[in-house]
């Protein structure tokens, strides 16, 4: 893996573009058992990290509220990749941050959500069991194909989104 400031910085509109074409997050999460668990949802870029509104009736949500640690994950569609083995992909570990209901955070979420997905997301806000996670990006890899993997860091991860 390549690591270099100056690539990063090239790199950075790329990555953006990439993120920017995804709607959905892959998420791993551990529970308190140590279990590991695979999910995904929906998510809204913002300046201080990702948004995303799960059910705590979710596996993925009793598992953050239990072990807050997780992994994400961004990859290319498999009809868009030219080899399935070297998928484009974004990957990076988050800390998760659950936001109090009606805090000015939770409301400029569930504003980035409900314009990035609609009016499913209030429907949803509305549901007591939805909780809104802030998910802050620490270090990462951003994977261009074959021999070009790069370590990217929570900024450039969040770098201009809005």
């Amino acid at each position: 893996m390549v690591d270099h400031t100056e690539k990063q910085g090239r790199l950075a509109p790329e990555i953006r573009a990439f993120r920017d074409s995804m709607n959905t997050l892959v998420l791993a999460t551990v529970s308190a058992e140590g279990a590991p668990n695979v999910s995904y949802a929906p998510f809204a870029p913002r300046q201080d990290g990702y948004y995303i509104l799960i059910s705590e009736l979710a596996r993925h949500t009793q598992n953050l509220l239990a072990n807050p640690r997780v992994s994400l994950m961004m990859v290319e569609d498999e009809q868009d990749s030219r080899s399935l083995f070297a998928r484009r992909r974004l990957t990076f570990d988050a800390v998760p941050e659950r936001l109090a209901r009606n805090s000015a955070a939770w409301h400029s979420g569930m504003a980035a959500l409900t314009a990035r997905h609609g009016d499913t997301v209030a429907g949803l806000a509305g549901l007591e069991d939805f909780h809104l996670f802030r998910l802050v990006p620490t270090q990462g890899v951003f994977v261009k194909g074959f021999g070009q993997a790069f370590a990217v860091s929570g900024d450039a991860l969040v770098e201009g989104c809005t």
